[in-house]
């Protein structure tokens, strides 16, 4: 799994405006391989400038090109890269705490909010007039030689979650951003189910959940009556299950898509559970509609 964030931090090959733990980056892609996992311990909008890329989720794809803008939760997404255009994009990164400040702060109504039905890890934004011209002018300030100050650079996030939460079109990233105001710390639950079909670390999924590793593994027994580990593992063998019932995807596609090592890894453990491999399953399984 490749720790966008980090990578981002550690590099120089970016212009970027930190403001707090709030990051707006002028990205382009330096990436070679035409798929790649990657993971953020922050939530992050990308509105692309050119290019093209496509976030794919267990759930969905969403396809990225010119004009287009996503709002990515903290977690862990499939990325696939062309290379028939270069490929850049404005990235905002920003914290959970961050955007409840903001949205608390906004005095806009909250409209049936509290009804939204739950959203994929990754929301489509629909950008309408006055979202284009919001992205530009953020824009515009990585070509300007100064940095602009940071008073402003918070004022323009703030517009961003403004526009956002009063605009009808955009209803199911202005209840998502509303829901995170009823809790003051991040979901444990909601990020392990929503991720455990990636392969990260114990450490990487600690950091996902705004816990360090002790903490983690402290909260995480008391939540799942087990250690993360073995949740993992069972998370993976169920998820697996399905898609051999549920797909053509062969063995090694599946090894991958939930989040095991390796296909060696994989038929083994998937051995030792059921005392058969993933395709004798398949095989003696019926297939679920």
């Amino acid at each position: 799994m490749f720790p966008l964030l980090d990578f981002v931090y550690e590099n120089c090959l970016f212009r970027q405006f930190k403001v707090n733990d709030l990051l707006f980056i002028e990205y382009k892609c330096v990436a070679e391989e035409s798929l790649c996992k990657i993971w953020s311990q922050h939530n992050y909008f990308v509105y692309v400038l050119t290019g093209k890329k496509i976030w794919q989720t267990p759930r969905a794809s969403y396809e990225l090109t010119a004009g287009q803008g996503i709002f990515v939760k903290r977690g862990a997404n499939v990325v696939h890269q062309f290379f028939d255009n270069d490929f850049c994009a404005l990235i905002i990164f920003v914290p959970d705490d961050f955007l409840r400040d903001v949205v608390s702060g906004c005095m806009v109504s909250p409209s049936h909010g509290d009804d939204t039905p739950p959203t994929d890890s990754v929301v489509r934004l629909a950008i309408n007039p006055v979202l284009s011209a919001y992205f530009q002018s953020v824009f515009v300030y990585f070509q300007e030689d100064c940095d602009p100050p940071v008073p402003l650079l918070e004022m323009k996030f703030r517009e961003l979650v403004m526009n956002l939460l009063s605009s009808p079109e955009n209803e199911a990233i202005g209840g998502y951003l509303r829901s995170l105001c009823k809790t003051s710390r991040t979901s444990l639950n909601e990020i392990m189910e929503s991720n455990f079909m990636y392969n990260m670390k114990l450490g990487e999924f600690a950091r996902l959940c705004g816990r360090s590793l002790t903490g983690f593994k402290r909260e995480f027994q008391e939540l799942y009556k087990m250690p993360p580990g073995r949740w993992l593992t069972q998370k993976r063998l169920y998820y697996a299950r399905h898609l051999l019932l549920t797909t053509d995807k062969n063995v090694n596609e599946i090894a991958y898509a939930s989040g095991f090592e390796n296909p060696s890894h994989f038929i083994r453990t998937f051995r030792q559970a059921y005392d058969l491999t993933p395709l004798q399953y398949r095989k003696r399984t019926p297939a679920v509609a």
